[in-house]
């Protein structure tokens, strides 16, 4: 049941450790907030996307034998190395973007691949 759900924590996991890479203020304000302000922090940042993009991996992979298709999998490593690359090596503004804009697909492609298979 949980494996279920663990390419939508991965994915979302990601999401919220790249807004915080990225000093998006409204999150960073929130973060301040509650007092973890020691989540904004590279040395904690980076890993903690390691994690979650291992976690999203993972969940993708489970659901990959569920729907036989590899193709979310796929677009979730390659986005997840470009990410992780642009975000602490190389700082490149549209390549970053554009993987982040993979995982999101990758991760929307996944679930209308779930649906299908669910349905049929």
């Amino acid at each position: 049941m949980f494996k279920n759900y663990l390419d939508k924590i991965g994915f979302a996991g990601s999401f919220f450790t790249l807004l915080c890479c990225l000093g998006f203020g409204p999150l960073i304000a929130l973060i301040t907030a509650l007092g973890v302000g020691f989540i904004v922090n590279d040395a904690v940042l980076a890993p903690l996307l390691v994690v979650f993009l291992i976690v999203g991996g993972i969940g993708l992979y489970a659901t990959k034998k569920r729907h036989n298709h590899s193709g979310p999998l796929r677009v979730h490593i390659a986005s997840g190395v470009s990410v992780l690359v642009f975000t602490f090596a190389f700082y490149v503004n549209i390549l970053l973007w554009l993987g982040i804009a993979g995982l999101l697909s990758a991760s929307v492609w996944n679930y209308f691949l779930g649906r299908r298979a669910g349905q049929s």
